[in-house]
């Protein structure tokens, strides 16, 4: 239950505010609300569009936002001395009305069983099992009490006034301490859990005696994720900062997430929900911003999507589940990402045999009209969720809800499946069964891995013929019937999954930037320009996407577009760029023709939006297919990455007059060739990487080697930890030392 170290155990948990501090293991938070006497009203501070989100170290080290009620903003801090204490402090930025009559309330308490208690001295003792907390605070609060719910000094002020009095409870579990903006506009606080009382006293007080430069310390420590600096460089911290805001506990299932978004939680889906790519893409987004224990976890919460019909369902919550459909197969994809980066074996045993079934799933159920290329769908007798065994629960399965491709579709009962096989669905599956391959290869199940192989090519030439357009030149949906329907971003993902030919892989490339079909402000639009419903503006129908910008990047790549996505991920980023630091936002969607992202339909703070930046962290750094990394740039701009966690160790890379790679600290790679280098190896007794072909001679160095022996495309040369390159052709370098 909850599979998290103690250096997470305080973190921002609850899912009921953003502003709550929570102790995992004995579900204790410290929480902030305030009343306003002007509007009469008093908040918990929900997640809405009055917060804003800023730093957010993975492990809770140190966290900021600012919430504004009734126009008087508050900027909260956390602080973390060690993992069992946590100093705050509610600063004023702004004030609506007189100080006097703002009242913040700090509500110190256990969300499930605990004990508070006060004593005839006036002390007051909080407990659960064997954990001892306590609360110091730098202020006299005006007034404090012990209640049976967090919300309970709001409802008195709500229906008496700020001078309403307070009363114990009889059995409380939550201490509430009342202030003012005129008394106190900053208010210090600290917690402590320990196993005895004087001790959690003792380290509360200690953290409320740190002086601001210790606090500042503190601060620069949990500043040490991913960061980079040049273009774009809000990109790196955005993956760290929308992953940790968005990671929450599923107290249902005893497991940590990365939720879609705070806003849905409780007003849509009763308390905890898991929509299965969402969560895989955030596990792709923790893992590269660095955070490696949530990307396992998020991996894990989604293997228990499985069900026993053998698919992996794509919603499971408190008040629904959609156990008939699935969604779009991306799982084996992410899984093989993350191992790449992480070298984590052991997960990649665990869930191997869910991912294989469910692979093997959409073959047996989703081919409505038995010939090979697959459609969208919904099972029969598969429980007993909303939508089960219509056009929208395929359109969900789909997870393009209400795209304008699916217009013209009928489902088809007796087929349990709609009357179009989708380019995406085949595309993405085809993907899987490589990246499946891949992973039985690396467990060393050559058995399974020739069979996926084997299998997984002739899937791609049955994608290739079926659902390609000659008359438009491009990949689109087809009617079982009808011929072809208007294209989408998915036309492109064929190229993802490596199956169109060179030709047809270079007119797909021209469609994605005519700018009179899907090169837009804010590219690619959910439908081609070509088509009316571009210009509807809601969700689906015409709206930018970032998984589908991220997929069709991926395939640019893969077939050595390197402009190409070079082009896609600085747009891309330009648009994230812009809201991230205007707004603080990370929509689920931008509208396509003016890049804004705020929209009745645009969630502002969702976690497949960190896609976008992601695109850009990888245009400079990523896995290689064929082993190591590659690294780079290909427009040959000055750029900083540090802080990046790889297996091969902690890496910086800086990229200028010269390319330099630091792993741990020491510099182990030099040179002033440009592109992008791929295949970097870098071990304890050899190193590898293959040098892009430059116009003039170049060098590579290796500082921290003593070579013995070296070879450069095969060929021995003399052994130097500098070596010079002729032009005109790549070089592959190995070294031994």
């Amino acid at each position: 239950m909850f599979q998290i170290s103690r250096e997470k155990y305080f973190n921002t948990w609850s899912a009921k505010s953003p502003a709550a501090m929570m102790f995992l293991p004995a579900r204790l938070s410290v929480s902030l609300g305030a009343y306003s006497f002007s509007s009469g009203a008093y908040t918990s501070f929900p997640f809405s569009e009055h917060i804003k989100l800023y730093e957010h170290d993975a492990d809770g080290r140190y966290c900021r936002l600012t919430a504004e009620h009734n126009g008087t903003v508050l900027q909260l801090e956390y602080w973390k001395s060690d993992p069992w204490t946590v100093r705050g402090r509610v600063s004023t930025l702004a004030n609506g009305e007189w100080g006097l009559r703002f009242l913040p309330v700090l509500t110190v308490g256990f969300e499930g069983d605990g004990c508070v208690s006060r004593a005839p001295d006036g002390s007051v003792a909080m407990a659960l099992r064997s954990y001892r907390f306590a609360v110091a605070l730098k202020d006299r609060p005006i007034r404090e009490c012990l209640t049976d719910d967090e919300g309970y000094v709001g409802r008195r002020m709500e229906e008496l006034g700020y001078y309403a009095p307070l009363e114990d409870a009889p059995r409380p579990r939550y201490r509430s301490f009342l202030y003012n903006l005129e008394e106190t506009p900053v208010i210090d606080f600290a917690l402590c859990a320990a196993n005895g009382d004087a001790g959690a006293r003792a380290g509360a007080e200690a953290a409320l005696a740190l002086e601001q430069d210790a606090l500042d310390a503190i601060r620069a420590r949990a500043g040490e994720a991913l960061q980079q600096e040049g273009r774009f460089g809000c990109c790196a911290e955005a993956l760290r900062d929308v992953m940790a805001w968005n990671t929450l506990a599923d107290f249902k299932n005893g497991r940590v997430l990365t939720s879609l978004t705070r806003f849905w939680i409780d007003k849509k889906f009763g308390g905890w929900f898991l929509w299965l790519d969402d969560v895989l893409y955030h596990a792709l987004c923790a893992a590269w911003s660095g955070d490696w224990a949530t990307a396992r976890c998020n991996i894990c919460a989604s293997m228990e999507n499985a069900v026993p019909a053998g698919n992996l369902a794509c919603l499971m919550s408190e008040f629904t589940e959609w156990v008939d459909r699935s969604q779009p197969p991306i799982f084996g994809y992410i899984v093989l990402k993350y191992y790449e980066l992480t070298h984590d074996l052991s997960l990649v045993r665990q869930v191997f045999p869910t991912l294989h079934r469910a692979h093997l799933w959409w073959f047996e159920h989703r081919d409505g009209n038995g010939n090979g290329v697959l459609e969208y769908g919904s099972s029969p007798d598969c429980g007993d969720g909303h939508f089960k065994r219509t056009k929208l629960a395929a359109k969900d399965e789909a997870a393009m809800d209400n795209s304008p491709m699916y217009d013209s579709a009928r489902f088809v009962p007796e087929a349990g499946t709609l009357n179009m096989e989708d380019v995406a669905l085949n595309s993405l599956l085809a993907l899987e069964g490589e990246s499946l391959a891949k992973l039985a290869r690396a467990l060393g199940d050559a058995d399974t891995a020739r069979t996926l192989s084997a299998q997984t090519d002739a899937f791609k030439r049955r994608i290739d013929e079926r659902l390609w357009d000659e008359e438009r030149g491009l990949y689109a949906n087809r009617h079982w019937e009808n011929g072809f329907v208007s294209p989408s971003p998915t036309s492109f993902y064929p190229l993802v999954a490596g199956i169109p030919t060179p030709e047809r892989a270079r007119r797909l490339v021209e469609h994605i930037f005519d700018e009179s079909e899907f090169w837009t402000a804010a590219p690619l639009p959910s439908i081609w320009q070509k088509d009316p419903a571009v210009r509807d503006d809601v969700y689906w129908r015409g709206r930018m996407w970032p998984p589908l910008n991220f997929f069709t990047y991926l395939g640019l790549k893969r077939y050595g577009f390197q402009e190409e996505a070079h082009r896609l991920a600085q747009r891309s980023a330009q648009v994230f760029a812009r809201a991230w630091e205007e707004e603080r936002a990370c929509y689920e969607n931008y509208n396509t023709f003016t890049g804004v992202g705020k929209s009745v339909d645009a969630d502002p703070f969702y976690g497949w939006g960190a896609l976008l930046p992601l695109m850009w962290v990888l245009e400079f750094v990523d896995t290689d297919p064929d082993g190591g990394l590659s690294f780079g740039s290909i427009s040959g701009e000055a750029m900083q990455l540090r802080h990046l966690r790889t297996y091969l160790g902690q890496m910086e890379l800086r990229l200028g007059d010269a390319a330099q790679v630091d792993l741990d600290g020491r510099t182990v790679f030099r040179s002033n060739a440009r592109g992008r280098f791929s295949g970097f190896l870098y071990e304890s007794h050899y190193a590898q990487l293959t040098v892009p072909a430059q116009p003039e001679e170049s060098w590579v160095e290796f500082p921290a080697a003593e070579p013995v022996s070296v070879c450069v495309n095969g060929a021995a040369v003399p052994p130097a930890a500098r070596l010079s390159l002729p032009a005109g052709r790549a070089a592959r370098i190995q070294l031994w030392y």
